[in-house]
């Protein structure tokens, strides 16, 4: 089966689309609407092509036999050119976002391709956000036009990924992070979180999953942080206050299934539909909250700075932790746990500023004390991740003497995973779902009685953190595996596995809080999630 290209003779694919066709030949064809994950509906109109002297859209027409295609005519190049004007046009009908949110709509860059409509729906079943107008008053918006902080947006991002005209985007803190490394009063720490060193190298045109940990400490050098220390310290803090917590519920009855708490999104998700599940939710800080307060309550002390000017920034793959540092019941003594987020993407358009290049940078290590984790802390960026060190560090806390540290029945991207396995002696069943819709999932059939778990894991974004709302766009799940595949290697490299074994976290149990789910642990280290009303 062939066609004419541009004049060439060239076999296709049945079903093949002539976008896809193009594609694969390397002729560029503009497109700002179409995405691979959903069914095209040609809606900007710039990837017209010419068949027999007729106009049409290459993302949605198959290819017969015997087409004639031309990709650059005069009529095509036209077509675009006003399509072009059109968006142009519709640019100069809003005003740049002056929006405050974690995720901001931008309606002067939209083109109204509903793909963040189809991500929020059908991806992540949230239905957060939607059309709403009509004509070329038309505009995406949270319901009643309200803001997404009214409505039951969960700020996971996932809405970023599938837009290509950079409409819908996080919060750009990069300014305010400037801002406050030129205050020379200031103590600037940064912490980066597990998946980054997964992800960031893509950024940079190196291949997906690369293990970029060392080269990513010394980009955080020349940005100009004073101290380089890792989430991961954080994870291993969030581990070891969750495992004692569920040790509690398992030697008193439940209440069950406990869920965990490092994921900010799924935590919103929870607060506004499944309030009657918030008993069952860990009230374990999530691990960056757990290192700010580390920081500012352990480490000030130790090397005798002022809390106070003590300013912990956060590299997150996750949109959603914008909203996390600004939850009230994650301060302690009047100061912010974090007081920055910075994505993964944000960081990068960083370094590309200050044209620092990043293949090129020799490795380096993070700073003690901070710097210290177990590769239980690691493998938090991944779905899966979070209950697997917490079955080590169960197992670890009552003194088993040969400790599984690898649990492969939960590991890969199966949307909701279940298995059941020692813990202490006893059978436990557990769960782990990732991706709003599959924790609606899950959560339906908790309720139902359908299902009966002592322990799951809830992740917002498929993946988890891999492929967390602030990290380079893509929803390929072989993107997704490598970068899973990273942290696990980065995982088996520690020579600590176990958060219970950390000697710094050890330390700070002695020096601040002396033992888990203590009257300090618990001032210091736990919050207590809320209903949400929705406000229409």
């Amino acid at each position: 089966m062939q066609v004419k290209l541009n004049g060439k003779r060239v076999s296709f694919r049945e079903g093949e689309t002539i976008l896809e066709l193009t594609k694969r030949k390397g002729i560029e064809i503009p497109t700002l609407c179409y995405h691979p994950s959903f069914e095209p509906e040609s809606r900007c109109r710039l990837c017209v092509v010419e068949i027999d002297g007729k106009l049409v859209t290459s993302c949605d027409t198959k290819i017969r036999n015997s087409m004639d295609i031309l990709t650059d005519s005069k009529k095509v190049m036209k077509s675009r050119k006003i399509g072009k004007r059109l968006i142009e046009e519709r640019e100069k009908r809003f005003k740049p976002v002056q929006d405050k949110n974690p995720v901001i709509i931008d309606h002067s860059k939209c083109i109204l391709c509903g793909n963040c409509i189809k991500a929020c729906n059908i991806i992540q079943n949230v239905h957060a956000i939607g059309e709403k107008g009509k004509g070329i008053e038309t505009k995406v918006s949270a319901p009643f036009d309200l803001g997404l902080e009214n409505s039951p947006c969960t700020f996971c991002g996932q809405c970023t990924h599938v837009c290509n005209c950079d409409a819908i985007r996080e919060r750009d803190d990069s300014k305010k992070l400037m801002t406050t490394l030129k205050d020379k009063k200031k103590h600037v720490v940064v912490q980066t979180a597990p998946s980054i060193r997964a992800s960031l190298g893509e950024l940079f045109g190196m291949p997906h999953g690369s293990l970029v940990t060392g080269k990513m400490i010394t980009a955080m050098r020349k940005v100009g942080f004073d101290m380089i220390f890792d989430t991961d310290f954080g994870a291993d803090m969030t581990t070891y206050e969750e495992t004692y917590e569920f040790l509690e519920r398992l030697k008193n009855g439940g209440p069950f299934p406990m869920f965990t708490s490092c994921c900010p999104a799924w935590v919103r998700f929870v607060e506004y539909y499944y309030p009657g599940f918030i008993k069952n939710v860990s009230t374990a800080k999530p691990p960056i909250e757990m290192f700010g307060v580390v920081a500012k309550n352990f480490y000030a002390k130790n090397t005798g700075i002022n809390p106070k000017n003590v300013v912990v920034v956060a590299v997150v793959p996750c949109t959603a932790k914008k909203f996390e540092i600004e939850r009230p019941e994650m301060k302690n003594y009047g100061l912010k746990n974090v007081d920055i987020t910075l994505t993964t993407r944000e960081i990068g358009a960083i370094l590309k500023k200050k044209k620092i290049d990043f293949k090129k940078l020799k490795e380096s290590k993070f700073d003690n004390p901070l710097g210290e984790s177990s590769g239980g802390g690691a493998i938090y960026g991944v779905t899966g991740g979070v209950l697997e060190t917490i079955l080590r560090a169960a197992n670890c806390a009552l003194g088993e003497k040969t400790i599984k540290i690898e649990f492969k029945s939960i590991r890969g991207l199966k949307g909701i995973r279940e298995a059941t396995v020692k813990i202490g002696g006893k059978n436990v069943k557990v769960a782990v779902a990732h991706g709003l819709s599959n924790i609606r999932k899950i959560l339906e059939l908790i309720k139902s009685g359908k299902k009966k778990y002592h322990f799951v894991e809830m992740m917002a974004c498929p993946g988890g953190c891999i492929g967390g709302g602030g990290q380079p766009k893509s929803l390929d799940k072989d993107i997704l595996k490598k970068r899973s595949s990273a942290l696990y290697c980065q995982d088996r490299k520690l020579k600590i596995r176990i958060a219970n074994n950390n000697p710094v976290l050890i330390e700070f149990y002695k020096e601040v809080v002396k033992k888990p789910l203590s009257k300090k642990a618990h001032e210091l280290l736990h919050a207590e999630h809320k209903k949400r009303l929705l406000k229409f």
